[in-house]
């Protein structure tokens, strides 16, 4: 009897051993390596994504930055308005100087101012009378070539004093210019300023010109003065040679006797 009662004990243990093993929850230790290997990929893969982006960003900031440091050093063209050196230079190259033509030379040449003239005593001016205080009446008509030569070279003198004024003031500017350049922080800035000094450059070059072509409108008056008294002296020697031939025709024709008249030849006695 006691023996029956064991094994149906043991039974009812085993019984419910059987049941308590089927609720337990099966642990499958590959599988959970596996998800979590796959979750440090994953994670791998979003900081690199992260890393990637992070990159990126650097390196748009450090093009703005370059964009901002090019921007600055161009410098906005729009903004300068007011050139230094710009203003007066421009006033500058609208002066027209003090040089005549050649035409308003002559046209302003007098005879009498050429008679009179003496270059502010620089020369002896010509005497109304002879050494013996003979007065002598002179063709005013004839020094007017004279003044034209002396009209030239006050001309030449008033050109190269203005010249002079002028170069000093604009070498002065263009001093003030480069040392402006050197001190230029935009690219917008040295170009139009760069602008500046080749326009004061180019008026530098202009004064000279005006010098020269003063000096040369003394240069050909004087080669047409030169000609006129060749000319002159061609037409007193052709002159001369007319005077001269007809002079000696004159004397000819009274040297030779007239025989019909001339007592020499008995026809004075017969009439």
């Amino acid at each position: 009897m006691q023996l029956k009662q064991n094994w149906t004990v043991l039974a009812g243990v085993f019984a419910v051993a059987t049941a308590a093993h089927g609720q337990l929850v099966v642990v499958d230790p590959v599988s959970i390596a596996q998800d979590a290997l796959n979750q440090v990929v994953d994670l791998a893969k979003y900081v690199e994504m992260v890393n990637n982006q992070v990159a990126q960003l650097n390196n748009m900031a450090q093009q703005l930055q370059v964009l901002t440091a090019s921007n600055r050093a161009a410098g906005d063209s729009a903004q300068i308005l007011n050139v230094n050196g710009g203003s007066s230079v421009m006033q500058a190259l609208q002066i027209r100087g003090n040089g005549q033509s050649l035409k308003g030379v002559i046209q302003n040449a007098s005879g009498l101012n050429g008679i009179d003239y003496n270059t502010f005593g620089l020369y002896y001016q010509i005497d109304p009378v002879t050494l013996s205080g003979i007065p002598v009446r002179r063709s005013a008509h004839v020094y007017q070539q004279f003044n034209a030569i002396e009209n030239t070279t006050a001309n030449y003198a008033s050109v190269y004093d203005d010249v002079t004024n002028r170069r000093m003031s604009l070498r002065s500017q263009m001093s003030d210019t480069v040392c402006r350049l050197q001190a230029s922080t935009t690219d917008a800035e040295t170009q139009k300023l760069n602008g500046v000094l080749i326009a004061q450059s180019a008026e530098l070059h202009g004064m000279d010109v005006e010098l020269a072509n003063a000096a040369q409108v003394a240069q050909v008056q004087d080669i047409g003065n030169r000609n006129d008294i060749k000319k002159q002296l061609h037409q007193q020697h052709e002159s001369l040679a007319a005077d001269r031939h007809d002079a000696l025709k004159k004397f000819g024709a009274m040297m030779v006797p007239d025989v019909n008249s001339d007592i020499r030849f008995g026809r004075g006695a017969q009439q």
